[in-house]
Order: structure tokens, then sequence, then C-alpha cells
């Protein structure tokens, strides 16, 4: 094979390759903000609130897993404590579910892409 062949190889493939990223579904990333009801962390190490947004307790991570990490399980906890605590609001970004209230309860939630705690109003 030339060199001129295996050049229109790879651009048909990446061509081909581009298409079928193109035609896939892209997944809306969903905000989920508000109030909580309260924060516990239970003996396995699960932070689990209770958001507004979904009157229910979910999981928002482990202190004990590796994702989102140690770290970063420990500094959400921080803020939803400091925001249960002081009336604030917090913001979590979801991938998969469609909507805040279809996040499932306790440990069947996702794990969110971050936890924010909102500005004083």
């Amino acid at each position: 094979m030339t060199m001129r062949e295996k050049r229109q190889v790879i651009i048909a493939s990446m061509l081909t390759l581009g298409s079928v990223l193109c035609a896939a579904p892209a997944s809306a990333a969903i905000w989920c903000s508000g109030k909580l009801a309260g924060v516990y962390i239970n003996s396995s190490g699960d932070v689990i609130i209770n958001g507004s947004w979904r009157n229910d307790w979910t999981r928002i991570c482990n202190l004990n897993e590796a994702t989102p990490g140690t770290v970063t399980c420990s500094l959400w906890a921080s803020f939803a404590t400091t925001a249960w605590q002081n009336n604030r609001s917090v913001r979590l970004m979801y991938g998969e579910p469609s909507s805040c209230n279809e996040i499932p309860n306790y440990n069947g939630a996702p794990i969110p892409a971050y936890v924010m705690l909102e500005g004083q109003s």
C-alpha cells in the first residue's frame, strides 16, 4: 500500500468515526439546587442528604471509596453540613437522570459531578 493510499484510508476512517460521533446522542447534564432538610453519614461512610429538589434521602458519595475520592467526599460532606446548619443552598450536577426528582434514593443515586455551596441569599 502506497503512502497516498494509507492517507486515504486514514482520512476515510476519520470521516466515518466523525459521523458516528456526531450521530450519537449527547447526554445532558442537570443541576439540582435547593436547601437541605438533613445530612447524615452512616457507619459504612455514605454521605446522605435530603435535598428540597428530591424530598428524599440520596447518597452523594462514600468516604471510603475511590470515586470521587476521600478528600473530595469529605469536602462535600462539609459543604452539605454547612448548608444545612446555615440554611444555605447547594447545587449538584448530574449527568445520568433526566430530572432532579427522578434521582434514585439512598445508595441508588448516582454520584454527582460536583457539589457547590451557593452564596447566601
